[in-house]
């Protein structure tokens, strides 16, 4: 699976929010995560939709965390940019034929396990753990 730009730049948008601790302006979260001042808007949308966001307008207005970085998985974050996470077609697929019946049942039950793993795997790891691994 290849994640879109603008999932790298939720994730960029969210570790930045978890060092702060009050509202932050879409534009200073542009600049300090490198993303570009055109789409942030719609990055900070969707984590908002997500309930990962709050926003608050005013002068001292801005974006800061829905819940606590410890809370806020990576599926979470790539499941709310992504339009869908599933590895393969094939998940979807159904038989036509019974030639293709084994084949299909075959990559389905593959492409279900390895599925499972990633998103286990992105279910394990936190906002708050990611920043933890960073070098001081």
């Amino acid at each position: 699976m290849r994640l879109r730009l603008e999932t790298d730049y939720g994730i960029r948008c969210m570790l930045y929010l978890a060092q702060q601790t009050d509202y932050v302006q879409a534009g200073k979260i542009a600049a300090a995560m490198d993303v570009p001042e055109n789409v942030i808007p719609r990055v900070l949308s969707r984590l908002k939709k997500a309930g990962l966001v709050q926003a608050r307008s005013g002068v001292t207005g801005g974006h800061k965390l829905g819940r606590p970085a410890s809370q806020i998985t990576m599926l979470d974050i790539i499941t709310c940019m992504e339009d869908h996470t599933m590895l393969g077609r094939c998940l979807d697929d159904t038989a036509k034929t019974p030639e293709q019946s084994g084949a299909i049942v075959g990559m389905q039950h593959y492409f279900l396990e390895l599925q499972q793993v990633m998103e286990n795997s992105m279910r394990s790891v936190t906002v708050q753990q990611l920043l933890a691994e960073q070098p001081a």
